[in-house]
């Protein structure tokens, strides 16, 4: 009885730190949303207000008015569905080969792809820039999508997951007849549904939230995603607080709801990944 006591009392304390530490966390959000409802006399009222005195969808309005916003929105949901959509296939196919396929040089294609994993990003984007202004594919649509259609983490994600794939499955499709191509795309997908899901959201997640590599490779506004158009936004509007937070809520928003959509997807992916 007592210890029954005890532990009801610790999940109670555990559950009272989570709310107060979530709570924290949103704060700033919180605000945020709340201070792009207020007219800018108010956003720089001291002291400062809670709630808007009454709520004005003035500011968005403003945004709207000199903000290109559904360009750039239509710019990331398009590089990041075709991102996704080709770093799948890809690391699926990459992985599918490492996994099941014996073949000479093999484990040292393996050992270079460990290897690549643990060299930051940063470092290669020099070489890489330096390649795409070569191929003159700087400020274009090319140089936002090509260097993600290949991504070193999603084969070794592919590749764990299809190592336990039963290759009497894979076996049994060779002697009815089935091509390399057939059993890939209709044997061995269906099977890792999970992991294709977890590549999804975490290469659509890279993608959406991308912002170094298209700060330093994109200067035409045709071609700016959303944090890079709000990047630029911020240095033309400098000082105006009241668009600035509701170009950010704006610019936030729609991962958020894709996040609250999917959510579960999101979870289970994320402990998939850690399992693996």
């Amino acid at each position: 009885m007592q210890r029954t006591y005890r532990f009801k009392k610790f999940k109670f304390l555990q559950f009272t730190l989570l709310l107060l530490g979530a709570m924290v966390m949103m704060l700033p959000f919180w605000w945020m949303l709340l201070s792009s409802f207020k007219p800018a006399g108010e956003l720089l009222q001291v002291p400062p207000t809670w709630f808007p005195k009454s709520f004005s969808l003035s500011n968005y309005e403003k945004v709207l008015e000199v903000m290109p916003f559904w360009h750039y929105l239509s710019n990331s949901v398009f590089i990041g569905v075709l991102n996704t959509f080709v770093g799948v296939l890809t690391s699926s196919l990459v992985g599918y080969v490492l996994a099941k396929y014996r073949f000479w040089g093999r484990k040292y294609v393996i050992t270079i792809i460990l290897v690549t994993m643990i060299i930051p990003y940063q470092v290669l984007m020099i070489p890489l820039f330096t390649i795409m202004m070569k191929i003159g594919w700087v400020d274009s649509y090319y140089v936002l999508t090509v260097p993600y259609f290949y991504n070193i983490f999603g084969i070794f994600l592919m590749r764990q997951f299809m190592l336990d794939v039963p290759n009497e499955l894979i076996e049994a499709a060779k002697m009815d007849g089935c091509s390399h191509f057939r059993i890939f795309f209709t044997i061995v997908l269906p099977v890792v549904k999970p992991a294709l899901a977890t590549l999804s959201i975490l290469l659509f997640m890279e993608s959406w939230d991308s912002f170094l590599w298209p700060l330093i490779s994109i200067n035409s506004q045709e071609y700016m995603t959303l944090p890079i158009g709000l990047n630029s936004f911020l240095s033309e509007h400098f000082g105006r607080f009241d668009q600035l937070v509701t170009a950010s809520v704006m610019s936030v928003l729609p991962m958020i709801i894709i996040f609250l959509i999917a959510q579960k997807s999101f979870i289970e992916g994320i402990s998939l990944t850690g399992s693996k």
